[in-house]
């Protein structure tokens, strides 16, 4: 007898909720990052392109191993990567704080980057399973999970280092080994095919095959690489930027908080109305307007300029969740593979490119101005990426 999608949904209630605990895990310590950033600057002397280069490894790194643990999670569904990745995420971004020297600090974001690119694909492809009726609510909860933690880390961090200082970021170990508890009790008796059965066949897809609709694919991981791009370098630097114009740290991390507590919030809405209004109105409509919010937060000032910062946060956001389901159902049965080309692969180049905001940083002195050329330039490109929806794209 054929399940009903609230039926479907239920069912897998509590694995979502596992995985969404453990998504906020991971993200919740990979965001220490961007509150660490402006204390190495300074600690260290470092100028933007080195403090670039910190986001850049970490991002990168891990988002390119996202590949490898992509393929692994369509070939080993029972591996525990969404049990270990959030753990090692959380104890190598623990210890930075006490790490003498940039290079170790290079290691320790290394380390990091493992935890994070086991999880990713491994947890997005499972919740693509969970909810394959409901695909595009049940992928953006599961991001939204993530989000939230990715939100949490900086002000949390933030506070903390502004309370009792860089040096006693180890004592983050505790809350992540009671995390880490909860999200396997809700975990572990999570069941589930062993394969994708997003398709009604089940048959698996060979990447090989002539007839894979790479243009398409090709086209959403573009638009992610172009909206990741922004998202990196204002998570990387706004904190910087707002301190330069007057705010103190712990209001600049506050800041932070609301850009990706909106991003939050976008996600879901974005997901849940792809699945009414369409993935490729809502991919479109969410990234043309997110880039000219964050363009008007950059060329503003004041409370406008805060609320610009928020909106942008909110729409750019919205389309991640349905751009990821979108892959997924080009390549129904690789879930992992699709999951990991358009976070893994995407984020690693964007991860690469944000590079380019640190060097204009130091060339132009200004990191505003950097953030507005590269932000206005992945405008463009987006623009002519969305002009025209792919065959493969149009609704069935």
């Amino acid at each position: 007898m054929r399940r009903s999608p609230t039926t479907a949904v239920s069912a897998g209630t509590m694995p979502l909720v596992g995985l969404m605990l453990a998504h906020f895990t991971n993200d919740l310590y990979a965001n220490f990052l961007p509150s660490f950033l402006p204390v190495l600057k300074s600690t260290f002397e470092l100028n933007y392109t080195m403090t670039a280069l910190l986001l850049s490894t970490f991002h990168t790194a891990g988002s390119f191993f996202q590949i490898g643990f992509g393929w692994l999670a369509d070939r080993w569904p029972g591996a525990p990567l969404a049990l270990v990745g959030p753990l090692l995420t959380g104890a190598f971004m623990s210890v930075i704080g006490i790490l003498p020297s940039y290079g170790l600090i290079l290691i320790a974001l290394l380390g990091a980057s493992v935890g994070t690119a086991a999880f990713h694909p491994s947890g997005a492809a499972t919740a693509g399973r969970l909810g394959r009726a409901r695909r595009g609510l049940t992928v953006s909860l599961f991001i939204a999970g993530g989000t939230a933690g990715f939100a949490l880390g900086p002000a949390l961090m933030g506070l903390f280092i502004d309370r009792w200082g860089m040096h006693m970021s180890p004592l983050a170990l505790g809350p992540l080994a009671l995390l880490g508890i909860t999200f396997w009790l809700f975990q572990r008796g999570r069941s589930g095919p062993s394969a994708d059965a997003g398709s009604s066949s089940g048959a698996r897809i060979s990447l090989r095959d002539a007839d894979l609709p790479w243009a398409p694919l090709a086209r959403l991981w573009g638009l992610v690489v172009l909206r990741h791009t922004v998202h990196l370098g204002v998570l990387g630097f706004v904190v910087i930027l707002l301190e330069s114009r007057g705010l103190d740290y712990l209001a600049g991390n506050l800041a932070l908080f609301g850009f990706l507590f909106m991003a939050a919030v976008g996600g879901v809405l974005g997901g849940h109305l792809s699945d009414h209004w369409g993935r490729w109105p809502v991919t479109v409509g969410a990234l043309w307007l997110g880039m000219a919010a964050t363009l008007g937060f950059l060329a503003s000032s004041g409370l406008v300029s805060l609320l610009l910062l928020l909106v942008g946060g909110g729409l750019l956001n919205a389309s991640n969740p349905v751009i990821v389901t979108q892959a997924q159902e080009l390549l129904p049965g690789q879930t992992g593979t699709a999951s990991a080309v358009v976070m893994g692969l995407a984020w690693g180049v964007a991860g690469l490119l944000v590079n380019v905001v640190g060097v204009l940083g130091d060339a132009w002195d200004s990191i505003g101005w950097a953030l507005g050329a590269v932000t206005l330039a992945a405008l463009a490109l987006t623009a002519l990426l969305t002009l025209r929806r792919p065959e493969a794209l149009r609704p069935a």
